[in-house]
């Protein structure tokens, strides 16, 4: 089998939506052929009925002498119709639904696991409202468009196809003219949707609204903020914009569709417009007009009853539109590179160390420069440096959150990027400034460190943590869910339940990102006998805005403008470096202000 050529293009829309399908397309398809036979059984009646006006037409001034066999022969294949119809739309319903639950179940859950495989740096340009629409909106799509839009679109190309090849076998004629007014819909509704203009309002619709839910989730975050300022809707400006632009582009989108849509509706029902006089001028020429009238019945049934299925088709094809954008926006996520895998080496000591690394979020802003140093295993080592000076960048690029544009970070000798990711994240524990607990058991949140860890190690974890107490003064105790009838934390109190959670999973390098910033003066002195029970024995880098927190530490590196202004213990850099002692300087001088009435 030939290598498939990487420069091949790749499928769009529903090419590609059932190629995402990948086992369940069996499923649809057999979907699809029960939905064709329900629409085939569907349109017998129509035919049967035929028959039986031919035969009362024919015996009008006789009935007696009507073949009443006939009559009951048409009536049974009607009955039989309508069985086959509800047996296999019913089936066929059955599978296309459980066939897109299953679709979409793994399409989240594919999303999911790629988001954890992608570089966290996504997440810093990408809002979470954006990833919301993706997962549920777009992936919602296409569980309303395969459990229902997929077999009738099979349906609304069957029934028209087969009708249409019945009323040509019975006249081609008045068939041409039942087709007349659907060609012109069709040319109405394929000029819209072709149009780049058009094209692109739908691609506007799907941007507006991923930046309109971006920004519902940050006003909501941003409550407490307005309410403390008791400020109205109209103070967060970009909420207002961003919604004013999603109703604007659909508004937009409605005005440029509205005149074909009008006429392509207006057409698409006229089929007995069509049909009266063309069947009265042919009806006058016909060799017998008893055997004509029923056939012109007969179109004047089935040509107004093509409108359901060719309109289901239509509405099918915008909507499909709808699905390509969707499924691009979900390709979006699913193609995003992952971390490199280039080697599975284990490093077999802790040293941490940055050669000539250089860094930047964008081409205008370089977030590190050109650093190096060495971290040696089992000591306890500082980050400082003003706001903005690189220090998170640091510990992020340690963490592979970002990948350096020049220079490598090893751990023990080995490069990271020679380290598999899963391996990576056995060795770095990082205790977040904000700490997170999701809604769920006090143990559950304990647990993310280790998941195989027994209750009484969790139990250590947290004593470890100074956390035990608290826990068991809760309702349930450790079985407590975090969120759930007015059991809520203090901003400490989860920052111990994030140290458990390292202290469960025993990693031999920790990173402690500004841990103590939320905490009181009581958090802060269990903290920090946490973070002394912690460190032992481990690689610890602490990036701290509190120098005392960290002027004993082994090493201190000074960040400045995304460089290092200096590397050494407190002592050496009170000599050395002018940054650090004006951050000393600084911290001392905090200490001691006061507020005094009327002093400008």
């Amino acid at each position: 089998m030939k290598k498939r050529d990487a420069s091949a293009k790749k499928k769009a829309g529903l090419s590609r939506l059932m190629e995402l399908a990948g086992a369940k397309k069996k499923k649809l398809i057999f979907a699809c052929f029960l939905s064709v036979l329900s629409s085939a059984a569907r349109m017998v009646p129509f035919f049967t009925i035929y028959e039986v006006i031919k035969e009362l037409l024919v015996y009008y001034t006789l009935p007696s002498s009507m073949n009443i066999e006939t009559i009951y022969k048409m009536v049974f294949i009607t009955f039989g119709a309508a069985l086959i119809y509800g047996i296999c739309a019913f089936s066929s319903s059955v599978l296309a639904h459980g066939s897109a639950y299953d679709i979409i179940y793994e399409l989240r859950v594919q999303i999911i696991n790629k988001l954890g495989r992608i570089p966290s740096g996504f997440f810093t340009g990408t809002t979470q409202g954006a990833i919301k629409k993706v997962i549920s909106d777009d992936v919602e799509q296409i569980e309303v468009f395969v459990g229902h839009h997929v077999i009738d679109i099979a349906a609304a190309i069957a029934t028209p196809l087969f009708t249409l090849i019945y009323l040509f076998i019975i006249d081609w004629r008045l068939a041409f003219v039942t087709l007349i007014p659907i060609f012109v819909s069709l040319f109405l509704l394929s000029s819209g949707l072709k149009n780049p203009k058009g094209a692109q309002t739908q691609k506007d619709m799907h941007d507006t609204k991923e930046k309109m839910e971006g920004t519902i989730v940050e006003y909501i975050h941003g409550m407490p903020v307005i309410k403390i300022f008791n400020r109205t809707l109209s103070a967060f400006h970009q909420f207002e914009e961003n919604i004013s632009a999603y109703v604007n582009t659909v508004e937009h989108t409605a005005y440029h569709f509205a005149s074909r849509m009008g006429a392509y509706y207006a057409f698409f029902g006229a089929q007995l417009l069509f049909l009266l006089p063309v069947g009265l001028v042919i009806s006058i020429t016909a060799s017998s007009y008893m055997d004509f009238l029923p056939i012109l019945l007969m179109f004047f049934l089935i040509g107004g009853g093509l409108k359901e299925p060719m309109e289901n088709m239509m509405n099918m094809v915008i909507h499909s539109g709808k699905i390509t954008e969707g499924v691009a926006r979900i390709d979006g996520i699913l193609n995003q590179p992952e971390l490199e895998n280039t080697g599975n080496r284990n490093p077999s000591t802790y040293d941490i160390v940055f050669e000539h690394v250089s860094f930047s979020y964008n081409k205008n802003v370089q977030a590190i420069k050109d650093i190096s140093f060495v971290v040696k295993e089992g000591t306890i080592n500082g980050l400082v440096g003003p706001s903005g000076g690189g220090k998170s960048t640091l510990a992020q690029l340690l963490l592979r959150f970002y990948e350096p544009q020049q220079g490598s970070v090893k751990i023990g000798g080995v490069d990271i990027r020679d380290i598999s990711p899963e391996k990576l994240t056995d060795i770095i524990s990082y205790v977040f400034q904000d700490s997170f607990l999701f809604r769920g058991t006090i143990e559950n949140n304990i647990r993310m460190g280790n998941e195989k860890a027994d209750f009484k190690e969790v139990e250590k974890a947290a004593k470890n943590a100074n956390i035990h107490d608290v826990i068991m003064s809760l309702p349930q105790g450790y079985s407590t869910v975090v969120g759930e009838k007015d059991v809520y934390l203090s901003g400490g109190e989860k920052q111990r339940i994030a140290i458990a959670r390292v202290f469960l999973k025993d990693t031999p390098i920790v990173i402690l990102d500004e841990a103590t910033a939320y905490a009181d003066a009581e958090n802060e002195s269990k903290i920090q006998q946490a973070f002394a029970r912690l460190a032992e024995n481990k690689t610890i880098l602490i990036i701290a805005h509190r120098i005392k927190s960290i002027e004993k530490g082994n090493k201190i590196l000074v960040l400045d403008k995304g460089g290092l202004k200096g590397f050494g213990d407190h002592k050496e850099l009170l000599e050395q470096c002018h940054v650090y002692c004006h951050m000393v300087d600084a911290n001392e001088r905090r200490h001691c202000w006061t507020m005094r009435k009327g002093v400008i």
